[in-house]
């Protein structure tokens, strides 16, 4: 008699949950759902095996195989959806202003200043606000936009939202909603450390909850990519504590936000429109280290994110003039600007746009394995005082992000 499984696993049911943590290493219940494709959808723990190879007398290799320390690995890949993507570029940059639409509801000032990693503010008047608004606080480089928790007369409370920002007296609050500019640069303040996530991935094997947390998750690297025929596409990879058992059945919240076609793409170098390029790549880097100290626990002590890095090719595949060369030759190091858009307004808009203002090109290889010759160009962003954000510094490349989501 054949054994049949009484559970399987559809590959196609599993899906990824994604939620900022409030304490590093803390697992939280995901927010969000971010779709990915079924290939590469790959987190992976990784714990190290110790072995006990002392020799003793014996024909033998191996006496004890001792779990050591132990990490995470991820990899995950497929259409950039335009509203949770935000999360991954928030964990690799660390520095986020988020300005929203004015809207009807509660408009005050703050009556005392408000701390980095506040998560209440006091008022001059509470009228108007209430639970589940999205507040702005602040304008500009250091405005952000928080989810109200309680509201206690004056009392403004935003527990899952910690601010990233010091605010002075009488800074403003008013109700907004989308659309929401978000702007993402490197973090220059404190420690230089962003936000760490918690990735939940739903099996449906794992007992009683049917999934695993990946908790203190650090993204190392996004590949964003631009072929004319394809969807804007990314891929993300970095490390995270061991996996664990959830502790809730999680919810699958997906948005059903639509992929962007790169067609839509327009790119803009030294500050003039180019129209030859077929396909364009970004890498955004962060260093990451991860630390195994000796405090009685296998996961790391912590994982640490070094310096923001951004590479990239432009692939001239008509080239009309030889300015893909030129440029590299002459190093002139111009502006360059990618965005992205799906061509709607309000909040049905979002939009991509990747703004590298010391540029310089390093390579222009020609190509003539195609109908038309080409050049296929590298570059490098060079720190500026222009890609920063409310933290100040030098950066090299910045993220605006257009859609109707908020807060990260």
């Amino acid at each position: 008699m054949s054994n049949i499984p009484a559970t399987v696993a559809p590959s196609v049911k599993t899906w990824l949950g994604f939620s900022r943590e409030l304490v590093v290493g803390t697992p939280v219940a995901p927010s969000v759902t971010i779709p990915l494709d079924q290939s590469s959808y790959e987190p992976e723990d990784t714990p190290m095996f110790l072995k006990d190879d002392a020799i003793r007398g014996a024909m033998a290799l191996l006496y004890g195989e001792i779990l050591g320390v132990e990490d995470a690995t991820f990899s995950y890949g497929g259409p950039v959806f335009g509203d949770v993507y935000g999360f991954f570029l928030d964990n690799v940059f660390g520095d986020l202003s988020t300005v929203g639409t004015t809207a009807t509801g509660g408009s005050s000032t703050s009556t005392a200043p408000i701390v980095v990693g506040a998560t209440t503010t006091t008022a001059v008047s509470g009228a108007g606000f209430s639970i589940g608004q999205n507040i702005q606080i602040g304008t500009g480089a250091v405005a952000e936009v928080v989810k109200l928790t309680n509201v206690a007369g004056a009392a403004l409370t935003f527990t899952n939202n910690p601010l990233r920002f010091a605010h002075s007296t009488a800074v403003a609050l008013h109700t907004v909603t989308g659309p929401y500019t978000h702007t993402f640069a490197a973090l220059n303040s404190g420690s230089g450390q962003p936000p760490t996530h918690t990735a939940t991935d739903y099996t449906g094997l794992t007992p009683t909850v049917g999934a695993r947390s990946y908790p203190s998750l650090c993204v190392g690297q996004i590949d964003f990519t631009g072929n004319a025929e394809q969807l804007f596409s990314a891929k993300v990879t970095g490390n995270s504590w061991i996996s664990a058992p959830a502790g809730l059945t999680p919810t699958n919240t997906t948005t059903f936000t639509v992929p962007l076609p790169n067609w839509r793409s327009t790119i803009m170098v030294g500050g003039s429109p180019v129209y030859d390029i077929g396909e364009w790549q970004i890498s955004i880097k962060r260093q990451l280290q991860v630390y195994f100290t000796n405090q009685g626990f296998q996961n790391p002590y912590i994982i640490a994110r070094g310096p923001l890095d951004a590479t990239g090719n432009l692939n001239y595949t008509v080239a009309v003039d030889e300015s893909p060369l030129t440029q590299m030759l002459n190093n002139t190091q111009p502006t360059m600007v990618i965005a992205i858009n799906n061509g709607l307004s309000g909040t049905n808009q979002i939009s991509f746009s990747f703004d590298v203002h010391k540029c310089a090109f390093i390579k222009a290889k020609t190509n003539r394995s195609s109908v038309l010759f080409g050049y296929d160009d590298e570059w490098q962003a060079v720190a500026n005082t222009t890609d920063v954000g409310g933290s100040g510094g030098l950066g090299p490349i910045k993220v605006t992000v257009v859609n109707n989501f908020a807060p990260y």
